[in-house]
């Protein structure tokens, strides 16, 4: 079945794909050559150009080999013409199209002589609807971008369903911007895709209309890779500083302002707010609205992030607007806003950031709701009483004798492994706590899944460092998975561990 048969056949009734789709047999093993951290995981469709160009050095192939197809089709023999290019992007020869695009497209403007615009189209139409290859599909697209396909319905009805597939929405836009109505089919690609397709969408929008500055506003940073990606591009296209200061900015505004400013803020991955010309004004105007407009406790941690951020970078104006953060945050309807929300059995990790003291109420939330709130162990402070009471805590809601059941090679995926997951975060914040818990992280050595092992080793050289000497107990667990486990990674780990 070729890519193009697949996605028809899995259209929603209202003409998407569902949310959980993924194209088949897509692994960054086809790409390892030149992604090789990535060639074990397993990525969203659309991650290996999405990382490529928002992380990876600008990158340019060879096209010569390509374009010698390309040239050829001027003999009309499309179809052999179409095994070598498949042949080309076999998964084991490592090429990928974006890099081979832009000098693709200047190779084809300065050779317009050696092109068959006739047979050009055949092949990109054969392309299209006919391989097995992702890679052919995108080459398809890049085609279709150098021709005049404006009036051709069925190319444009084929180039949408693709977009629909974050794989290749960036080269169905590609396509589409050589259309007369190109803001409106990029608009209607971003509002059909969440992952990076939408994050491409948004990068070529351009914002000249009300309509488009509306969808961006409510929707351009919602995307299922992550915020940081759009926001900035998002707050420059709709002026975001100016939104601020509108007289007619309402609660529903701050909160959308709040999810781009999260964006922004979070540069974890790449710059945002830190590169923007407007920062001050912006945040002076958010903090402005943080004052008038009602907060929930969403806002209020985008409130905390700006504090946050005001903490650890000085520019012009920092110094005032991060006094007007902290005159927000202690007012006394903010801090009785928390306290409803720990009433509630919310807003714990809110109250920390706060400085508002909730341990005896996160103790109790973890006791009583084990699965809602274990997570919460990061937060908790280190003190001896309440590291005592939050290990019995997991002593008595974790099914351990079970959970030891030995070392076996498991990634642990799925919800029946949550118990796992639980006790190796537990375990990876006993880090700093030398000695505390040892019995749970022997129970970690014991388990099955893999990266309940890797973390308790993690800690015990944590330990080592800071003058652990194990105990009987410990080192018969050792020895014991010394013996018994099944992933090399974990027996070289357990061998250099000093103790």
């Amino acid at each position: 079945m070729s890519i193009y048969e697949y996605i028809c056949d899995h259209l929603t009734p209202s003409g998407t794909l569902p949310a959980d789709f993924k194209l088949p047999g897509r692994t960054p093993a086809e790409a390892s050559s030149s992604h090789s951290a990535l060639s074990d995981m397993q990525l969203v469709d659309g991650a290996l150009d999405g990382i490529a160009l928002f992380h990876g050095p600008s990158e340019e192939a060879d096209c010569t080999p390509l374009a010698d197809l390309i040239s050829s089709t001027s003999m009309g023999d499309t179809e052999s013409i179409q095994a070598a290019i498949e042949a080309y992007f076999a998964p084991s020869t490592g090429h990928r199209m974006l890099p081979l695009e832009a000098p693709l497209l200047q190779w084809t403007s300065d050779h317009t002589d050696a092109v068959n615009a006739d047979g050009l189209f055949a092949l990109a139409a054969n392309l299209l609807v006919t391989t097995e290859s992702c890679e052919c599909v995108k080459l398809a697209l890049v085609l279709f971008s150098m021709l005049d396909t404006d009036d051709n319905d069925a190319v444009k009805d084929a180039v949408r369903t693709l977009a629909l597939s974050d794989e290749f929405t960036l080269f169905a836009i590609h396509v589409a911007e050589t259309w007369q109505d190109a803001e409106e089919e990029i608009l209607r690609f971003g509002q059909q895709v969440h992952g990076w397709g939408r994050i491409h969408a948004v990068e070529h929008l351009e914002a000249k209309s009300g309509r488009v500055k509306d969808w961006l506003f409510h929707e351009g940073v919602h995307n299922t890779i992550g915020a940081a990606y759009s926001a900035r591009t998002v707050a420059d296209k709709i002026h975001l500083a100016t939104v601020l200061t509108n007289p007619a900015f309402n609660d529903d505004d701050f909160v959308l302002a709040s999810a781009i400013l999260d964006g922004l803020l979070d540069e974890s991955s790449m710059q945002g707010i830190t590169a923007m010309p407007d920062r001050t004004q912006l945040l002076d105007g958010y903090l402005h609205q943080a004052r008038r407009c009602r907060m929930s406790e969403q806002t209020l941690n985008t409130v905390l992030s700006v504090r946050d951020y005001l903490d650890q970078n000085i520019f012009q104006g920092s110094g005032k607007l991060h006094e007007r953060a902290e005159e927000i945050l202690h007012t006394d309807d903010i801090r009785s806003f928390v306290q409803e929300l720990l009433a509630k059995g919310q807003g714990f990790r809110t109250a920390c950031r706060m400085g508002i003291q909730c341990t005896d109420e996160m103790l109790h939330a973890m006791d009583t709701e084990f699965n809602a709130y274990a997570d919460l162990v990061d937060v908790l402070p280190k003190d001896n009483d309440t590291l005592r009471k939050l290990l019995d805590i997991y002593r008595r809601h974790l099914p351990l004798a079970m959970m030891a059941s030995g070392p076996r090679d498991q990634l642990g995926i799925g919800e029946a492994y949550r118990p796992y997951h639980q006790l190796s975060y537990l375990v990876q914040n006993l880090a700093d706590s030398t000695g505390e818990g040892e019995d749970l992280v022997i129970s970690a050595l014991r388990c099955p899944v893999n990266a309940n092992r890797q973390m308790a080793l993690n800690v015990l050289e944590s330990w080592c460092k800071d003058g652990y000497e194990p105990g009987d107990a410990m080192r018969a667990a050792l020895q014991e998975i010394l013996t018994s486990e099944p992933c090399d990674d974990i027996r070289a780990q357990l061998e250099a561990l000093k103790y």
